[in-house]
């Protein structure tokens, strides 16, 4: 072989070699890059997913709630968070680990709306709560007036009454009671007995009250100010009715016996004044009170 052509194979090979070098060291240029740019992206997503955890945390931190249910799910969710952040924190370039533990911040937002949206909710059910509880002390406040007054009053009442054909209640008659095992009623003045309370009371004959069907509500409120009973509620047009029991009777304009047995929560039977309201529907037809000692 000439020296000619050994020189030529010679810078062939020098050039290959160039090339290589060439390709390598953009290759090589190219990988660490990519791999800056990745782990600035896992870097980046890790701090955006710590935000957001400690945004849901600041907004537990800020809610004040009584409900003993909710205490218990904010504070597992809470546990929750702790364990992920801390997962984050430490976790290094694991893009696939990274994607999980987005997955869960995701359902942690999940939650954290539907709790919020569960306390709001509870919320606006006892300011309904409240609002009915002023209008029942409203109500109580206008039957001991009207209690002061009963006796020399007594008669324009009664006109009235008939004037507006609404039906006239007397005898009206609250106790405790207790449930025997063959299902008798019995009545007991031992406070620690009574599973239920009773009232009786007497629809008064009338001439000019329309026979039927009537809806009639019983309210019953305890020595706490509280509802006892059912504790339901009855729209009429835009009055809400909260009551204690309610009973469906036919009325024939004649004398007619009525009594209604309501169960009450545990502990919801204490000593002190109860007052009762009888309703026509939505029309109050009277009100008594009796005493549990």
């Amino acid at each position: 072989m000439s020296e000619k052509k050994k020189e030529n194979i010679l810078k062939i090979l020098i050039g290959v070699l160039l090339a290589g070098l060439v390709i390598m060291g953009g290759y090589t240029f190219n990988f660490h890059r990519e791999k800056n740019e990745n782990e600035k992206y896992l870097e980046d997503e890790k701090a955006y997913l710590q935000t957001e955890l400690k945004e849901i945390q600041v907004a537990y931190d800020s809610l004040e709630v009584e409900n003993s249910s909710i205490k218990k799910s904010l504070q597992k969710e809470k546990q929750r968070i702790l364990a992920l952040l801390d997962s984050i924190n430490s976790l290094e370039s694991n893009y696939n680990q990274l994607k999980k533990y987005r997955q869960q911040a995701d359902q942690l937002k999940i939650e954290k709306q539907r709790l919020l949206n569960h306390i709001a909710e509870l919320a606006e059910e006892n300011q309904k709560l409240k609002t009915a509880i002023d209008s029942t002390n409203q109500i109580l406040q206008n039957t001991q007036q009207k209690t002061d007054s009963l006796n020399t009053k007594n008669e324009e009442l009664q006109q009235k009454i008939n004037e507006a054909s609404v039906i006239q209640i007397s005898e009206i008659h609250g106790e405790g009671v207790y449930l025997r095992k063959n299902g008798e009623v019995k009545p007991t003045r031992n406070v620690k007995r009574i599973e239920n309370m009773r009232i009786c009371f007497q629809l008064n004959e009338s001439k000019i009250a329309p026979a039927g069907n009537k809806n009639i509500f019983i309210q019953v409120i305890n020595p706490n100010n509280n509802l006892i009973g059912e504790k339901k509620k009855e729209l009429f047009d835009e009055k809400e009715l909260y009551y204690s029991a309610k009973t469906e009777v036919n009325y024939h304009q004649i004398n007619l016996n009525v009594c209604a047995l309501m169960d009450i929560a545990e502990n919801n039977a204490v000593e002190g004044k109860y007052i009762v309201h009888i309703f026509d529907n939505d029309v109050l037809l009277s009100s008594a009170s009796f005493i549990i000692e």
